[in-house]
Formats: C-alpha cells, structure tokens, sequence
C-alpha cells in the first residue's frame, strides 16, 4: 500500500511542476550560451533574448512571465562573458514557430 501511495504522491508532484500540465505545451529543450542581446518587457521580464551557443549559432528566446532571471542580471551575464543555460520549448497556437524560455539558469563548468 505505501508503494502505491508513494507512486501517486511522486506522479502528481511531477504533473503539478511540469506547469499547466496540457500536452501540446511542447517538449522542454535546453541549449547552453553566451548573451549576445537583452530586451526588457519590463523590469522583471524579457522579451527577447540573444543567446550564441559553442557553434555560432544564435538562439532567439521570448518569454511569458518570470523566467529565473531579470533582464538586468542577464545582461551581466552577457558583460562579464559568463554563460547562461536556457530551459525552453518550441511555441505551438498564437506562439507558433517561437521559441518561448521557460528558465534560465547559471551554467555550470
């Protein structure tokens, strides 16, 4: 019974972090960078992120909300030189074709 209970609990801890749970929200993907641009929606969000991986490719984010990081502390990101890990998904409906970050992280050497 405790193994059964246990699968539950951890099954819907999982469903509640994977945000609204709906499946056509898209797989996450991650890719790992430099910031080459920060724009701001506001003072807590960005618009649009710039992010060049290790084979010159530049990676154009959007956001919808609070993603981890404000714009101010990516853009340190981008003047010291220190990478960024970018959590996302492709967009599908209104967003479609746009790569929509989800969460940015340190990256980690």
């Amino acid at each position: 019974m405790f193994i059964v209970a246990a699968a539950v609990l951890v099954s819907a801890l999982a469903w509640g972090c994977g945000g609204s749970g709906s499946p056509d929200r898209g797989e996450l993907k991650q890719v790992q960078g430099l910031v080459v641009e920060v724009v701001a929606r506001n003072i807590d969000e960005v618009e649009t992120l710039g992010v060049r991986d290790v084979d010159g490719r530049v990676w154009t984010f959007t956001t919808q909300g609070y993603a981890g990081f404000t714009p101010g502390h990516l853009r340190e990101h981008q003047l010291f030189g220190d990478r960024v890990v970018v959590y996302f998904r492709e967009g599908s409906g209104s967003e479609d074709g746009r790569l929509v970050a989800v969460r940015f992280a340190d990256a980690r050497d």
